[in-house]
């Protein structure tokens, strides 16, 4: 199959060549060896040999690469903001409108190439544009999806491989972090239960908090996320235990202690972890923030 790459105004910028490996009336999935040049950016590196899996749409204003390397380890995914593909016998076409995404293995997400597409936008009509920019908020969600089920694959196989049950401890959160951990089949083969743990007294008496760390740092801190994902794994009996605690918003931060702020830990047989955040989204957007931190910390320590 021949694959084009067009300008966002429809003409042919490069050709390459790949092999049909799915289709149907709505998309197409294609894989093609990168055989360009080494190209080196930022946030990757893509190598001659490295494998793009890349699934077109025809009814969507996005497509999304998967790039792994010639050995199959993935690198990350790449989202073109598009028209809609189209296919003609053995041609499939896509007009490139300079709006990008990219999400690395370690779920960062990064937003690429805003000021070419406000350059071309004057070019496009005006439902061209606004379908273009809520392609974007479709894309990103895609990739975030792509990355939970791959992280989530990563720690199933850290957990499996050690023989090791986990469990979570979650206040701010208040479930998401097991709803993510679930969503894959068969998690419960390694997912015991979690607790949400919303008041510091259900924090005391369940996960065994301490009043001396409630008093001295209060229930937004490193030492009470700590303190949480410790306790789940003795309240559980589970060997890895992940906590949340923190501020959601809108509503209870202070200077100190701002909107956003949300404490993940992590407690091990090989040892205990806590990250920081202070996350800029709205309440749920923070929740999701959370959940994702949760996830990549566990996958980190356990690769």
């Amino acid at each position: 199959m021949r694959v084009h790459k067009c300008t966002h105004r429809g003409q042919r910028k490069y050709t390459y060549t790949g092999d049909l490996d799915f289709q149907d009336a709505r998309h197409a999935v294609v894989k093609a060896p990168w055989t360009f040049d080494e190209m080196a950016l930022s946030y990757s590196r893509f190598s001659p040999g490295d494998i793009f899996t890349e699934t077109f749409y025809f009814d969507r204003w996005y497509n999304i690469f998967e790039v792994t390397d010639p050995g199959t380890r993935m690198k990350g995914w790449y989202a073109n903001v598009t028209r809609p593909a189209r296919l003609q016998g053995d041609d499939l076409e896509w007009d490139d409108l300079a709006l990008d995404a990219w999400m690395s293995t370690d779920g960062r997400l990064l937003i690429l190439d805003e000021d070419e597409f406000a350059e071309l936008t004057p070019e496009l009509t005006p439902v061209e544009a606004a379908s273009a920019r809520g392609a974007l908020l479709q894309a990103t969600a895609e990739l975030r999806e792509r990355w939970h089920a791959y992280a989530n694959e990563q720690v199933a196989r850290g957990l499996t491989q050690r023989g090791w049950t986990m469990g979570t401890a979650e206040s701010c959160t208040g479930g998401l972090i097991g709803d993510v951990i679930t969503n894959r089949a068969g998690s419960s083969a390694y997912f015991q239960g979690g607790m949400i743990a919303y008041s510091n007294a259900i924090k005391q008496r369940v996960l065994g908090v301490s009043e001396a760390t409630l008093r001295d740092h209060g229930a937004v801190s490193e030492p009470c996320a700590l303190e949480m994902a410790r306790g789940v794994r003795t309240a559980l009996g589970v060997d890895v235990g992940v906590s949340a605690t923190g501020i959601a918003g809108p509503d209870g931060g202070s200077d100190v202690k701002p909107v956003g702020l949300i404490y993940v830990g992590l407690s091990t047989p090989q040892g205990d972890a806590v990250s920081r955040n202070v996350w800029p989204h709205d309440r749920i957007g923070n929740k999701q923030a959370t959940a994702d931190e949760a996830l990549r910390l566990l996958m980190k320590h356990l690769m």
